[in-house]
């Protein structure tokens, strides 16, 4: 038996993290499924139609990694919405999206964050982990592309790009959380045992890395906009509202309020 399974805090921190990156890619693929219809063009509902079984399969591919590990009460899996009360994954994730731009916002920010966790797992000791989080890399190359490529579109649209910003600005403080703060206990065991590269920071800082320059290129103001620290070698994004933030879930205690 590995001797990290011996650290009980390893343990329960590996846990939360598995069913947290399935339940958010469960109820990614479900929101992005609901969009099959309702797309604007074909493109885009074959585009989410395949985005869709590719989540939930990703989240299938997960959550028999909860069985592996020796730790009791582990969270059931999800096969329908109500299988399980306690969902652990971003607010904005419970709810239909009522418009496409709201949905490309989410898929972006959503998507984004997950792929930049997994990154940093493909280098886990613990095989089945990294394993998975390779295979998941594969695809989401193309979900990357399609979710940039829409937001792109969106905003050289005049009549959309307010909306646009608008759901950015909703959406990004809630994900910037979601990589937990620095120090945290539980990631802590996790690097102290060699089970994940990095740490909060540094996995916010990458996935910032990501979006800022996208947001550049379009102009689109998201946040009190995070700019590069020249001298830190940092992006900075002002004070986070922990206080309004559930550890465990890893989500708003509350639903974000729209347009700050």
């Amino acid at each position: 038996m590995p001797s990290w399974q011996d650290n009980d805090k390893a343990v329960a921190a590996l846990v939360n993290l598995v069913v947290v990156l399935a339940d958010n890619k469960y109820f990614l693929g479900r929101r992005i499924s609901e969009w099959e219809v309702g797309a604007p063009g074909l493109e885009e509902a074959v585009a989410a139609s395949a985005l869709a079984q590719e989540e939930l399969g990703h989240a299938r591919v997960l959550y028999p990694l909860l069985d592996e590990l020796p730790f009791p009460e582990r969270p059931v899996p999800l096969e329908r919405e109500g299988d399980r009360k306690r969902r652990y994954t971003v607010s904005f994730l419970d709810r239909t999206w009522e418009t496409w731009v709201e949905a490309v916002a989410a898929i972006l920010l959503v998507d984004t964050a997950l792929t930049t966790m997994l990154e940093h797992l493909t280098a886990s000791p613990w095989e089945p982990l990294a394993r998975r989080a390779a295979r998941i890399l594969q695809e989401e190359v193309f979900h990357l592309e399609f979710a940039e490529g829409r937001v792109r579109e969106l905003a050289a649209l005049p009549e959309l790009r307010d909306d646009l910003e608008k759901h950015l600005r909703a959406f990004l403080p809630e994900i910037l959380l979601w990589f937990g703060p620095e120090g945290e206990e539980g990631v802590r065991e996790l690097i102290r045992e060699g089970l994940v590269q990095g740490d909060n920071e540094a996995w916010r800082q990458a996935y910032l890395g990501r979006l800022v320059p996208l947001f550049l290129e379009e102009n689109l103001r998201a946040l009190p906009y995070p700019s590069w620290d020249v001298a830190r070698r940092k992006y900075e994004y002002g004070e986070l509202p922990w206080s309004q933030w559930n550890r465990l879930q890893r989500r708003w205690e509350a639903p974000a309020p729209m347009g700050r």
